[in-house]
């Protein structure tokens, strides 16, 4: 094997990265033509020479970017505009571009990417080519420039600038026409020149029509060039040559992940099929997103005649909406789950592109700063330490140690090339016993992607135990599993295309996580919750108040009985003193008896029939374990109040999100009995389908002066769901969560 370490000269446009060892040179090729008649095993090696240009590996290295979606959106409550709103409207007047800059530098983002000009086609910069700007508003007396102070911002603070300028602008009267593309041009020219150095040029394919009812075939080859033009540096994304998008807007990546894909220059049509890119004088211009699951394996490059290197980018936004709502105040994805999405996006080879929209105040709100704090707190105390930096390193088919400092010196310039591309073992010795349950590889893609296969294990009791299997590495890959303590550990490289270049290895410990027993509960009684941790020398605190428990509050010594209604509040808090995620279950009292005549979807119960009288509400995620959800079938309750009661109100809430094909009901029906069997309608409502997607919360309930013993709720699906769903014609589900009774 040879150790290595790289110095990066200089690239020039799209042209191959230069490299420097001593005298040596190292070339990268991000775009290469297959000679013909080559067999699979050949093109494979040819693959494994592809190797990215010098923008898209400092692409790359950033592994975090942050998108920030802020117009007239912000001010109307919606995500698309039409471009007839009122820029009078857009008034941010506690605009603060350092509050924007330093929430997300915090954070560990490495560039912003701001939405310049969205659909709407307002421009959040004194445009001189339209009067639908900042200009026109009452921000600053229409003196102001949003572009201006953040660019200034992030020059300043050493964070990446990047803008969005959407090609689609349902303002813009001249759009639909070759005009249009001038205009662009020049919209383009302005950002790329007034506003310092540009690191990411952000476009997607949206294409409406205008407000003269025409779509804009778009001139992408000369949009891209006068980039290269004024950029040189600039990555292009995602549609665009030099960065391409995942697929899909949920943060998760593939297991799978290959930066070299095919590029099939010869036949149009078939690489349109299978959303391939088409030649241009300035690389390539996209003809479709590249989202199938396999784009780079084996058999899907056999064929190819030109492979290019073309990473992913991975997006979503922290909050449902891409623009800030203030009904989703309290839906913002909390540090877990940002975490969790950090792990299948930054640890699948690609980079997250997270999006962090600005309010009304013209700032990024408090709820997400705190579960951004939250996540950054995980990362950093995850990756502080790696629990494999003083190990001995023997490589099978080597003679005696060797020396692995370049494995666990934190720079992807420096690897070790391993001696094939066949099976390969490297064996670890930690040099004493190790906690962990993160692993991370990264390659060094100077030499290229080549790694296909591999396992990791370690010795535990004397005896290999399996930890995990992956299959692409590429710059970074990160796999959890369960926590092992053990002194050596192996990983086994199955299958390579070529030798590959290994860079980094590390092993990690996550922050310490607590599990509750039962996880939730409806109980009539009581119930008796116990905590626990997967680590050892880890202690355990919680609260029963609501309150976020830490070191000063009720440490956990024995289960904890609960005889009312209550949210309890836990976290651990590891030897070393890093705390986890503080985390919360629901115990709910019922004092009702409920029966239901069609059963819950399993997954979706709710806590069982009594999770819809025990008084604790399912928030707007519908898989919180709250909601009783049924597939296309009637919601039929009966609750038994044991004897006649005198009654006031009766009342039960509903989940409608759309996306998911939950619907509220088609009709509902409350009914009251005295012996059980005779059932009299006191209300009934009927709902029309929606005309769009939806999410909301909704209720249901009528006053009743009587007394009851039986009271009975019907809930009817929509059926059919809508057309323009792409669920039509088939039966909606129903969501329910509380039933109120007064």
């Amino acid at each position: 094997m040879h150790l290595r370490k790289w110095k990066i000269a200089f690239s020039l446009l799209f042209l191959p990265v230069l490299l420097l060892q001593g005298q040596e040179e190292y070339t990268g090729n991000p775009a290469v033509t297959v000679p013909e008649n080559c067999s699979p095993e050949r093109v494979a090696e040819i693959a494994a020479t592809v190797t990215p240009a010098l923008r898209q590996l400092k692409w790359q290295q950033m592994e975090l970017t942050t998108f920030l979606h802020f117009s007239p959106n912000t001010y109307y409550d919606q995500e698309w505009g039409k471009g007839n709103e009122d820029a009078a409207r857009f008034n941010p007047a506690q605009f603060d571009a350092n509050q924007w800059v330093k929430v997300c530098k915090e954070a560990g983002s490495k560039c912003i990417i701001i939405t310049a000009k969205h659909h709407d086609g307002f421009c959040l910069w004194p445009s001189k080519y339209t009067s639908h700007s900042v200009a026109a508003s009452p921000w600053k007396s229409g003196k102001g420039d949003i572009l201006r102070e953040l660019s200034d911002a992030c020059h300043k603070a050493g964070v990446g600038f990047g803008v969005y300028l959407s090609p689609w602008d349902r303002h813009e009267p001249s759009y639909g026409s070759e005009a249009y593309n001038t205009f662009f041009l020049n919209q383009l020219t302005e950002l790329l020149t007034q506003y310092g150095k540009v690191t990411e040029v952000w476009f997607d394919g949206a294409c409406g029509e205008g407000p003269n009812g025409k779509k804009q075939v778009y001139d992408w080859a000369a949009y891209y060039s006068l980039i290269r033009k004024l950029q040189p540096e600039a990555v292009i994304a995602v549609m665009g040559p030099d960065v391409r998008w995942v697929g899909t807007e949920s943060g998760y990546g593939r297991e799978t992940e290959w930066s070299v894909v095919p590029m099939d220059l010869s036949n149009q049509e078939d690489i349109a099929g299978n959303s391939q890119q088409s030649a241009s004088s300035e690389g390539f211009i996209p003809s479709g997103d590249m989202t199938n699951q396999d784009l780079g394996s084996r058999e899907i490059i056999a064929k190819s005649r030109n492979l290019i290197w073309y990473p992913s980018e991975v997006d979503v936004s922290i909050r449902p909406g891409w623009f800030w709502h203030e009904s989703e105040n309290e839906r913002v994805k909390t540090a877990e789950k940002l975490l969790d999405i950090y792990f299948n996006s930054v640890g699948k080879n690609s980079v997250l592109l997270l999006n962090i929209p600005p309010d009304q105040r013209g700032l990024i709100h408090e709820n997400d700063i705190a579960s951004l704090n939250g996540w950054r707190y995980a990362i950093d105390n995850t990756f502080k330490i790696n629990r494999a930096e003083k190990s001995q390193i023997h490589i099978s088919g080597s003679p005696g140690n060797i020396n692995g400092s370049y494995l666990f010196d934190r720079n992807d310039a420096s690897d070790i090339l391993l001696p094939t591309e066949k099976e390969c073992t490297i064996d670890f010795d930690l040099g004493e016993s190790q906690t962990f349950d993160v692993l991370m590889l990264q390659e060094n893609i100077r030499i290229g992607q080549r790694i296909e296969k591999f396992r990791f294990d370690a010795k535990v009791e004397g005896k290999w135990k399996n930890l995990c299997r992956g299959t692409t590495v590429g710059y970074k890959r990160l796999l959890r599993f369960e926590a092992v303590t053990a002194q050596e550990v192996r990983l086994i490289i199955e299958q390579s295309r070529l030798a590959p270049a290994l860079s980094e290895f590390g092993l990690f410990i996550q922050p310490p996580s607590v599990q509750a027993q039962p996880a939730t509960a409806t109980f009539k009684d009581s119930v008796r919750v116990t905590l626990s941790s997967p680590l050892k020398g880890v202690n355990i605190y919680y609260t029963i108040d609501g309150s976020n428990p830490d070191i000063n509050d009720i440490p956990y010594e024995q289960p904890i009985l609960l005889q009312k209604t209550t949210k309890l509040k836990f976290v651990a808090i590891s030897s070393e003193g890093i705390q986890g995620f503080c985390t919360s279950a629901d115990y709910g009292k019922s004092s009702y008896n409920i029966r239901l005549e069609n059963a819950a979807d399993p997954r979706y119960d709710g806590g069982g029939p009594m999770g819809l009288t025990d008084g604790i509400r399912g928030s707007m995620d519908h898989a919180d374990g709250r909601w009783t959800g049924f597939p296309g079938k009637n919601l039929e309750a009966t609750i038994d109040l044991g004897i006649n009661k005198p009654i006031e109100k009766i009342g039960i809430s509903f989940l409608e999100e759309t996306a998911s094909w939950i619907f509220k009901p088609q009709q509902v029906a409350i009914l009251v009995s005295d012996d059980g069997v005779a059932f009299k309608e006191i209300y009934s409502i009927s709902n029309d389908p929606p005309t769009k997607d939806q999410s909301t919360r909704f209720s249901v309930s009528t006053s009743y002066h009587g007394e009851a013993r039986y009271i009975k709720i019907i809930a009817t699906p929509q059926n059919p769901v809508p057309n323009w769903h792409p669920g039509a014609g088939t039966s909606a589900w129903i969501f329910a969560d509380e039933i109120s009774i007064e």
